[in-house]
């Protein structure tokens, strides 16, 4: 019986040893930080434009056609995801936006995707700024 046990203890950690060596095998993941911003508005004192400030909103990964992840963005406009290395289209979709330009609080229409390459185990950086007259 006791050999049992030993030989029963000796597989379960040679499992469990191989649950823990499976993420190594799956595509390492990079990070993409970036900051959702405006730029521009109406006229402030002094007659100058505003200069680029964060503002709230999503913002969306894509992969070919398909959408792989939406991260909300808090009023500072800044953002830090994980995804698995590869080639992905990002845009960006604010309130504040809309508000400015229509009123109506919903929210604007996507941003022009821009390209971001993840690379596994860097740091991407990248400004999604949206250019208001």
């Amino acid at each position: 019986m006791r050999a049992l046990r030993g030989i029963t203890g000796v597989a379960a950690a040679a499992l469990l040893s191989g649950c823990a060596a499976a993420p190594a095998l799956t595509s390492p993941a990079g990070t993409v930080t970036g900051r959702l911003q405006i730029e521009g508005g109406p006229i402030g004192p002094g007659g100058q434009q505003p200069g680029k400030r964060g503002v709230p909103g999503t913002v969306q990964f894509t992969a070919g056609r398909r959408r792989l992840l939406t991260v909300r963005v808090g009023s500072s406009g800044t953002f830090s995801v994980r995804l698995p290395a590869g080639n992905y289209a990002v845009c960006g979709r604010s309130p504040d936006l809309m508000e400015m330009r229509s009123g109506a609080g919903r929210q604007a229409p996507c941003s022009q995707p821009q390209p971001v390459a993840v690379t596994a185990r860097h740091t991407t950086r990248i400004a999604i700024t949206f250019d208001v007259p």
